[in-house]
């Protein structure tokens, strides 16, 4: 699929949907300086930043028109979603869309900011982490790439607007930016780590736990620092992450999966699944040093191949 994407869901079309519209007004033309809509980052830029910057340099306009109006068509095409994540608008995609967070401080690379405003809501993809640098379309830019095309910040962008901040997903309507996305700011996870050997030894290190905080930003909320120390929220995770995978291979199924608590469902299906990782004790859903090794080694099996 070709970032140019100019082939659109047949069903919104013949229904007449301005498909991917934002809100807002298109009397809103003034583009908005840098300095009264907060900075943007200034660190090292990332691959997606790049591929938005030459995405933007080849379609400085939307089908030879301008791209006010059209923030959900440009992470549709930008991002060569699927034909599924389609909506007729941005606040329809975000009704559609998982939200990790409010705190736009803790997004990841490839993240969607979603707003409330006008009838058609707005989005924009997170080029750097952390909401500073956000690819958007929008008269409302403090760097502008093209005809309402270019980058914002998160709270440049609400500042500008009287937006009201929904929060961001790594999802549009289910579908991820191809290709990219996931790393969490401040270092230390996404693509850049390496695989845990705690998968074949069943001994947790900081590898391991940044994996799963890692993951757990990404699919279940966490909010805690990405920094290879387990804790409360760190633990809760990795249950919840271990039962997934679980839930992946059979039933019963357990609850953890939502709740973060484990159980006596939660530990015969560890001690059942365990017998693929080395586990030999008995499957009587009383945890020890045998069934913690085993759920160790589930969770890392998971988590190596979860990014």
């Amino acid at each position: 699929m070709s970032l140019n994407r100019m082939t659109w869901n047949t069903a919104l079309l013949s229904a007449g949907l301005m498909l991917a519209s934002c809100g807002g007004t298109t009397e809103d033309v003034v583009a908005v300086d840098a300095s009264e809509t907060g900075t943007l980052s200034a660190e090292a830029n990332s691959a997606i930043y790049d591929r938005a910057r030459a995405y933007a340099a080849a379609n400085p306009k939307r089908d030879g028109g301008s791209w006010d109006q059209w923030c959900g068509s440009l992470m549709w095409r930008f991002g060569q979603l699927p034909e599924s994540s389609a909506r007729p608008s941005a606040i329809e995609a975000y009704r559609a869309s998982k939200i990790v967070s409010t705190d736009a401080s803790k997004a990841l690379i490839g993240a969607f900011h979603w707003w409330d405003i006008g009838a058609y809501g707005h989005v924009g993809a997170d080029l750097n982490g952390g909401g500073g640098t956000v690819f958007m379309a929008t008269r409302k830019l403090a760097a502008s790439w093209g005809d309402a095309i270019g980058i914002n910040s998160v709270s440049g962008y609400s500042s500008a607007t009287g937006a009201r901040y929904l929060g961001w997903s790594m999802d549009y309507a289910g579908g991820r930016i191809a290709g990219g996305g996931g790393d969490p700011i401040g270092g230390g996870g996404g693509g850049s780590l390496p695989q845990t050997t705690t998968e074949q030894d069943g001994i947790p290190g900081v590898i391991y736990y940044k994996r799963i905080q890692t993951v757990g930003q990404r699919d279940f909320g966490y909010t805690g620092p990405i920094d290879g120390v387990t804790g409360p929220q760190t633990e809760k995770v990795r249950v919840k992450i271990t039962a997934r995978e679980l839930n992946k291979r059979g039933t019963p199924r357990t609850s953890a999966q939502e709740d973060g608590i484990p159980g006596s469902i939660y530990w015969t299906r560890v001690q059942t699944v365990g017998r693929s990782f080395g586990y030999t004790g008995p499957i009587d859903g009383i945890p020890g040093p045998n069934t913690y090794t085993a759920e160790h080694k589930i969770a890392a099996y998971a988590v190596n191949r979860a990014f």
